[in-house]
């Protein structure tokens, strides 16, 4: 006696007949260096972990990002292969000079500053570096910041480093450093995690510095840096995502001389 299957046996062998055939996703890092829980990987409020999950589902099953932590110098090696593996986030091109022959760069996403903090009962308002003459300032450790190098070397002012921004912060409150600077894409945990910060915290109406981010890959992987291009333009105008990084607020009204790319992210 012949059996005959059910419309629901058939579709589940459809179904897995289907799975079989489909193809996998394509796992790929998605690397930050930073140390500092607004992008480090697995922490509890990470963007780089809500990205990964965000690019893979838009990715409609051909991509699986994964929030991969790697510390710059060893990021800076895998990148001397040619045609090294993954994405890094959060960059931007001129913290990458030396091993430009070995990118390809998506178009930018995100505004970002660094703010000069100082103490409300001894504010600094920063003009140009010329105003940190004498002070003793609160630094990430392996960052480097743009012009500061002669002026170390003069002992026109000081660096002080701690290995994350929270504790240059904690070091500012106590009076260990009379400036600190801040990511202003880290600012809203900050208030998040120091419920008084307004109280005590003044942030010079002029940053120190003010760029963009983008992703980055390797020469050979066209398709996944076009899919990431896309995925910039989707950035941008996704209120949500703007409302996460949170630092359109914090740099344009600091910023009277905002470039076009500038207001583009901040639309």
């Amino acid at each position: 006696m012949i059996k005959t299957r059910t419309w629901g046996q058939l579709a589940g062998l459809a179904l897995l007949l289907l799975g079989r055939l489909a193809p996998a996703a394509e796992s790929v890092p998605l690397y930050v260096y930073y140390s500092d829980p607004t992008f480090a990987a697995g922490s509890s409020d990470s963007l780089t972990d809500k990205m990964a999950a965000w690019l893979t589902q838009r990715s409609n099953g051909r991509y699986h990002f994964v929030a991969t932590q790697l510390p710059r110098r060893r990021l800076e090696l895998m990148m001397e292969q040619p045609a090294w593996p993954g994405v890094v986030a959060w960059a931007n091109p001129r913290w990458f000079a030396a091993s430009a022959a070995r990118q390809s760069w998506s178009r930018y996403y995100m505004v970002d500053a660094n703010l000069v903090a100082s103490l409300r009962s001894a504010p600094l308002d920063y003009v140009d570096d010329s105003s940190l003459y004498g002070q003793n300032i609160g630094t990430v450790q392996g960052y480097t910041y743009k012009n500061l190098e002669p002026l170390l070397k003069e002992g026109k002012l000081a660096r002080d480093d701690a290995d994350t921004e929270a504790r240059n912060l904690l070091k500012l409150q106590q009076r260990r450093v009379s400036v600190a600077f801040l990511q202003a894409s880290s600012l809203p945990r900050f208030h998040r995690r120091f419920a008084d910060l307004d109280r005590w915290l003044y942030l010079s109406p002029r940053p120190r510095t003010v760029f963009e981010r983008a992703f980055f890959t390797a020469p050979n992987q066209p398709e996944l840096l076009d899919f990431l291009n896309r995925q910039a333009d989707a950035l941008i105008a996704d209120r949500p995502w703007q409302e996460a990084f949170g630092t359109c607020k914090l740099v344009l009204p600091r910023q009277s001389g905002a470039t076009d790319a500038q207001r583009k992210l901040c639309r």
